[in-house]
């Protein structure tokens, strides 16, 4: 009687397709989100205040947001005063395409005035193409932030603590009248490098502990983990305004590490030898997608500001142990490929 064996190699093709392909899609979805910071933009006053609008800042610095009430007009110049967005009583918003700060705005740092294109004038007649239709848009104001990735001189990052940066004004004309809005920025110290250690340290010796010790939950413990990565990333997705993009690469790769973990699981539970190796594999493999998902989600680790309706310390546990999980399922992936090739190798000599 002959007994079937689990392809390897067919097994460790599929898995480098999967790594590929996870690497590729890694790229972020949006064009410039806000991500992990240390700077805090805080609006301060609105003068005068009883003007009909409502303005926050999202991401730490990153977006300024401006919703107007039903019938109310606004305009938001742009850094030349030329017209850069237009609120319309009926909730449609407007960005002139010929504004500069239509193309500087679209990346946190700003593009270099070298590389506007010729659309670019602000002395030109406006062209406006429509944004939003709810009254709403977020775009990065770089009026309230720091221009560069460098630390400002006026910070003592060894200092700890908040300190201050700037003080800031975006003008606006609300239903004809002048309307300026103040604030300060801010910078915040993270955790320090203890921290963050202790932190790194603590996801390896889980992940390790979790392959070695309970290889027969890796499973479920990968699917779990692509649970709360798939509730992060949706939840940092909920309730964006027009002007701020859907991340879609990390709500992705937390379905994707459930699929195969489900997958996987389901093929362990089966009779066969070579269906039992191949889930074993699978769950392995369902580590690779957490661990990109833990490498677009590092900074907060290190940032004491996290994009999103989570608290920092919950998106920074979920990061923590997704890590420890992706470690486990790569670690089982890597013991199962090397079992797999030893078999095939001692098979070969039998033969």
């Amino acid at each position: 009687m002959s007994t079937s064996r689990p392809s390897g190699g067919r097994g460790r093709r599929v898995a480098a397709l999967v790594v590929g392909w996870l690497l590729l899609m890694a790229a972020p979805a949006a064009a410039d989100p806000a991500r992990p910071t240390n700077y805090d933009s805080r609006i301060t006053a609105v003068d005068p205040p009883d003007a009909p609008i409502t303005l926050e800042v999202r991401g730490g610095d990153a977006f300024l947001v401006l919703h107007a009430g039903d019938g109310v007009t606004v305009e938001v110049p742009g850094y030349d005063d030329d017209p850069y967005l237009r609120f319309e009583a009926d909730g449609t918003v407007l960005v002139n395409e010929r504004s500069p700060a239509r193309w500087l705005n679209d990346e946190r740092y700003g593009v270099r005035q070298a590389d506007l294109p010729a659309v670019a004038d602000a002395d030109a007649e406006p062209v406006w193409a429509v944004v939003a239709g709810d009254g709403t848009y977020a775009w990065h104001d770089h009026r309230i932030h720091f221009m560069s990735p460098a630390l400002p001189r006026q910070v003592d990052a060894g200092a700890g603590g908040v300190q201050p940066v700037t003080d800031w004004e975006v003008p606006l004309v609300v239903d004809g009248g002048d309307v300026v809005v103040r604030g300060e920025l801010v910078w915040v110290a993270g955790p320090s490098a203890a921290v963050v250690g202790l932190l790194v340290v603590l996801a390896v010796g889980l992940g390790v502990a979790l392959a070695v010790r309970l290889p027969r939950l890796i499973a479920g413990v990968v699917a779990l983990a692509g649970v709360v990565a798939l509730g992060v990333a949706l939840a940092a997705n909920l309730g964006l305004p027009d002007g701020m993009d859907v991340q879609s690469v990390p709500v992705a790769l937390g379905g994707l590490a459930l699929a195969i973990a489900a997958l996987g699981a389901a093929l362990g539970r089966r009779a066969e030898e070579n269906h039992r190796v191949r889930g074993g594999l699978l769950a392995g493999a369902a580590g690779v997608p957490l661990l990109v998902w833990v490498v677009l989600h590092l900074g907060a680790l290190t940032r004491p500001i996290v994009p999103g309706p989570l608290p920092t310390g919950v998106v920074r546990g979920a990061v923590v142990l997704i890590a420890a999980a992706g470690l486990a399922g790569l670690v089982t992936l890597v013991r199962t490929a090397l079992a797999m090739t030893s078999l095939d190798t001692r098979a070969d000599e039998a033969g």
